[in-house]
Formats: C-alpha cells, sequence, structure tokens
C-alpha cells in the first residue's frame, strides 16, 4: 500500500472512531450454513469459495497514475449518492497522482442503461472498471469483455454470474438476510405474520438476502408469509406497497422483513397513516431518516448495514491490483470499515445521529465539513 493511500486510511479510521465515540462492536460470529443451505445457493458455494482465494494481479501491474472507471447505481436515491459522494472524495484525497481521472457512468439504477455505459467506459481504455452491477446476468457479458480487454473489474456492493472478475467488495449478504428473517421469527415467538419486501429486481444484493431470510421461513413453518414484492429500495414505493398490504390484511400483520432502511420508512409511514401500531421490523440500517422515526415511536427493530463508504474499498482494491499486488477474491467490508456489525433498536443511540439529515447512511467516512458542504447536514437543536 502506497504512503498516500496508508495516511488516507489513517485518517479515516480516526473519523469513524471519533463519529461513533470510540464504541466498538464485536463482528458477529460467522454463521454456519448447513450442507442443504450450501448445496441450494450457488451464492453461498461462491462466497465461501472466494473467501480463500488469493488473485495474482500482475499481469495487470502497470505505473501510476490511473485512469478508473466507475460504474455506478447513480443517484436513483441517497444510498448511491453518498457512494459516488464517498468516491469523488477519497479519490481526491489520494490525489492526482494516484488517481489522475476517475472516469464517472450513472446507471439510474437501470441494467439496461448500465450495460451499453460500461461498453463506453470500457472505449475509453480505462486502467480498472470498478462496477456496482445492477443485474447479474446483464452484466456479466460486459464484465467478461473488460477482462479480455485486459481491464481488471472490481465488483461493488453487488455481483454478476461469471466468475471471471478479480475481486468483490461486500458481505454475506445471504446471512445478512437470515440473521434478520431469525430475529423477526425470535421477536413473534417463532409463530405470526409476516409481510417481505425486497428492493430492486435482479440485483444481487436484494435476491440473494431473500434467499437466506427465506431459508429462515422454510424452518419455521407457524411463520406465515403472506405477501412478498420487491419496494425497489424506493420510501415511495415502499409506502405504496405497504398500503396495499394494510388493506388486504390489515391488523394481520405481525411483523415486517424489509430488504433496506428507505423501504423501512415507507412502511413506517403507511402504518401511521393507517392509525395503526407500527408491527417489529427486520431491516433497518445506519440510517439517519429511519433511526430518526424508529427512536421517535420506539420501534422494535433489527438493523444490518450495507454502507456506501465501501466504495473507498474499492477504489483501494483497484490500486493494489494496478500495482500487482494480490487481493483476496472476496473482501468483506466488516473486516475493514468499523462499527458495520448488526445491530438492534437497543444501540440505537450508538448510531444516531440527529445533525445528519435523513438521507445519510453510515458509517460516513468523509469529515463532517464535507457532508455539510454536500447538504447532508442540519442545524442542531443543541
Amino acid at each position: 500500500m502506497n504512503t498516500k493511500k496508508y495516511l488516507s486510511w489513517l485518517l479515516i479510521i480516526v473519523l469513524a472512531l471519533a463519529a461513533f465515540g470510540a464504541v466498538a462492536y464485536a463482528q458477529d460470529e460467522e454463521p454456519e450454513f448447513t450442507e442443504e443451505q450450501i448445496a441450494s445457493s450457488e451464492y453461498l458455494q461462491e462466497i465461501l469459495r472466494q473467501s480463500e482465494e488469493i488473485y495474482d494481479t500482475s499481469e495487470f501491474a502497470k505505473e501510476g497514475p490511473y485512469r478508473i472507471a466507475l460504474a455506478a447505481q447513480g443517484t436513483s436515491n441517497s444510498w448511491s449518492a453518498l457512494f459516488d459522494a464517498h468516491a469523488f472524495w477519497y479519490a481526491e484525497e489520494l490525489g492526482e497522482d494516484v488517481i489522475s481521472e476517475l472516469i464517472y457512468a450513472d446507471a439510474m439504477a437501470s441494467a439496461d442503461v448500465q450495460v451499453p455505459q460500461v461498453e463506453d467506459l470500457l472505449a475509453q481504455d480505462p486502467d480498472a472498471l470498478i462496477l456496482v452491477p445492477m443485474g447479474e446476468a446483464a452484466l456479466s457479458a460486459p464484465v467478461e469483455r473488460a477482462m479480455a480487454q485486459g481491464v481488471p473489474v472490481i465488483l461493488c456492493a453487488s455481483r454478476v454470474e461469471t466468475d471471471n472478475f478479480v475481486t468483490e467488495v461486500a458481505t454475506n449478504l445471504y446471512a445478512t438476510g437470515s440473521n434478520l428473517a431469525q430475529w423477526l421469527v425470535d421477536e413473534l415467538g417463532g409463530s405470526g405474520n409476516v409481510v417481505m419486501m425486497t428492493g430492486i429486481p435482479g440485483v444481487t444484493t436484494a435476491e440473494v438476502m431473500a434467499q437466506g431470510a427465506n431459508a429462515v421461513w422454510e424452518a419455521n413453518p407457524d411463520i406465515n408469509v403472506l405477501a412478498t414484492q420487491p419496494g425497489n429500495w424506493s420510501t415511495a414505493d415502499a409506502k405504496q406497497l405497504m398500503e396495499q398490504w394494510i388493506a388486504q390484511f390489515g391488523e394481520d400483520i405481525d411483523g415486517v422483513w424489509s430488504g433496506g432502511a428507505q423501504m423501512s420508512q415507507g412502511i413506517i409511514s403507511a402504518f401511521q397513516d393507517a392509525g395503526l401500531e407500527v408491527p417489529p421490523i427486520a431491516g433497518g440500517e445506519d440510517q439517519a431518516g429511519f433511526l430518526r422515526q424508529a427512536k421517535e415511536i420506539g420501534l422494535e427493530f433489527a438493523a444490518w448495514q450495507y454502507p456506501n463508504a465501501m466504495v473507498t474499498l474499492c477504489i483501494d482494491a483497484a490500486i493494489d491490483i494496478l500495482q500487482g499486488e494480490p487481493v483476496p477474491r472476496f473482501i468483506d467490508f466488516r473486516d475493514h470499515i468499523p462499527n458495520t456489525d448488526n445491530f438492534t433498536n437497543e444501540q440505537i443511540d450508538d448510531f444516531f445521529n440527529p445533525n445528519y439529515s435523513d438521507d445519510v447512511h453510515g458509517p460516513i467516512l468523509m469529515p463532517e465539513e464535507k457532508l455539510a458542504e454536500l447538504g447532508f447536514l442540519i442545524e442542531s437543536d443543541e
């Protein structure tokens, strides 16, 4: 790791610890999967294998500074907006002697948009490609072409069907989905009616989390899943869908499994508008808007974390690859970014920052001055 990158990460760790009052939570224990679960999930098989693999990147080694292409989800929601903000901030922190250009493309959360965008990025001869795939199947061929062109591919926050990439930065999404579901099962005492709201169809993050949850439902036959539909990681879409479910099932809904905090915000609003008590929600995040709502009503919830700040690890991986350093095939951000464990309403005060606007997903690695410049801070009432 070059000196400038090392110093930048020292700054990041200091900022992260300061932001959370130096509270550190132990990582969740690595879950044990049954042979049946592993056999039924290609994702689990791949994650477990890739976690043990190292990629020899010597073929990609070249002198810097580097031109790195970033094919992002785009500004379709606040999570992706801060993902982009972290990317540009971190590239600036590293300096032009490390990254001479970050070539950006906004997929607007659409695989149809992203596929030709990746082709356009590759036509500009970048040194590396960081990709947030909007479709596991649709983006496989562009990833194959990039690798054939000699452009190393770093998958960031989601994956594709091909194994022909260098590394992926994420976490075990199957475990995340199952952990949330198991919390809800325990919260309901092993029986009850739940509804299940997933993210954007076709995106690995959404699909695999749902796989993990479904494995838990299958193991708990007294849990009745009333309905499963995508909320597209959209507060507005989630509220509309939850309103439909409330009209259909009403007070029979004992709990909600949600694949993201933006959707959980809409879910809460729908229950409040209907004059109903909000049931336990498995699917909060370290997101200021959700945590503000949860704190106000004393909501019982389980939260996972998928920090947009993981893009800094994706950029680091790209630089390591271009410097010929061997990299793991799978990089779990929980091993590198402080305070990214699961948590519940019992730890809400350790994560909720009242000075963050509702759009902020933590943990944030940028300094607060940068957040203020971007409009993500609000005036404190204190």
